[in-house]
């Protein structure tokens, strides 16, 4: 299993999606570091939102998975997308 993607760095802007479970209502966006809310659903499993958005650095990125573990959302998925 690889460890870190060549060319990610700890310290770097990136743009991260994050799927978490339930519904996080739009407005929440500033408190997620201002990442963009979206909705899709699983009519044969439950809702999800994702969050999707620059974050200054993987320290910025643990205090958005916080935030959303601090409102009780479970996190489903992190996906690095791009440097940022």
């Amino acid at each position: 299993m690889e460890k870190y993607r060549q060319g990610v760095s700890l310290l770097e802007p990136a743009v991260y999606r994050i799927r978490i479970q339930g519904i996080l209502d739009k407005n929440w966006s500033d408190y997620c570091g201002g990442m963009t809310i979206e909705h899709e659903g699983d009519p044969k499993r439950y809702a999800v939102t994702i969050l999707m958005g620059r974050v200054a650095d993987q320290s910025a990125l643990i205090g958005v998975l916080n935030s959303l573990y601090d409102i009780g959302y479970p996190i489903l998925s992190v996906e690095y997308l791009e440097a940022g």
